[in-house]
C-alpha cells in the first residue's frame, strides 16, 4: 500500500440526493418573522417614493413639453357670501387657499396648504381684486424651475368660476 494516495471510485450510475440549503429569504422569514415585515415595508415604502416621483416626473414632461398654459381643472359653483377654500390636488401638488366673498364681491384672499411631492417651492404669493383671486406657486426640481402653477377664481354675476393653470417659468398667460 502507497502512502499518501487515496483511490476514488466513481459510479456514473449513483444517484446522490442534492439537498438545497435554504435560501436566504426563508431563513429571514422563518427565523426573524418581524424583520421580514420591516424589509417588506422598507421595499413597499421605496417603490411608492419611486412611483409618485415618476408621476410628479411626467407632469413636469407634460408641462415642459408645451409653449402653452395647460388648464389642469376647471369649476363652477353658486357665489355665496362666505369663505370659499378653493383647492387642487393631484398626486404631485395640493394647493389650496381661501377667498371671502360678500354681495358677489372678493374681499379678502389668504393662503391656505400647500404640498409637493418631488419639487421645491420657490415663491409663492395671493393676490385678488373684487372680481379675481389668484394662488401664484412657482416651483422647482433639482434646483431647476419647472413649471408656474395659478390656482385661480373669478367671480361672474353669482358664479364663481374656479381653475387650476399651469405653465412653464417665465411664460404668463395672454389675455
Amino acid at each position: 500500500m502507497a502512502a499518501g494516495y487515496n483511490l476514488i471510485a466513481i459510479d456514473s450510475n449513483l444517484e446522490v440526493p442534492h439537498e438545497c440549503p435554504p435560501t436566504c429569504s426563508q431563513n429571514i422569514r422563518s427565523k426573524h418573522p418581524v424583520a421580514y415585515l420591516v424589509l417588506y415595508l422598507f421595499v413597499g415604502w421605496a417603490l411608492l417614493v419611486v412611483i409618485t416621483h415618476a408621476i410628479a416626473f411626467g407632469a413636469e414632461l407634460l408641462i415642459a413639453s408645451s409653449d402653452q398654459p395647460i388648464v389642469k381643472w376647471e369649476a363652477t359653483d353658486e357665489c355665496t357670501d362666505g369663505t370659499r377654500t378653493i383647492y387642487y390636488n393631484s398626486p404631485s401638488l395640493y394647493q389650496e387657499f381661501k377667498v371671502k366673498i360678500k354681495d358677489s364681491k372678493i374681499v379678502d384672499a389668504e393662503l391656505g396648504s400647500l404640498s409637493t411631492i418631488g419639487a421645491t417651492v420657490n415663491a409663492e404669493q395671493v393676490e385678488h381684486t373684487d372680481s379675481h383671486a389668484t394662488y401664484r406657486i412657482d416651483l422647482s426640481i433639482l434646483g431647476r424651475p419647472s413649471r408656474t402653477c395659478l390656482l385661480e377664481c373669478d367671480v361672474h354675476g353669482t358664479t364663481l368660476h374656479m381653475s387650476e393653470i399651469q405653465m412653464r417659468p417665465g411664460k404668463e398667460i395672454s389675455s
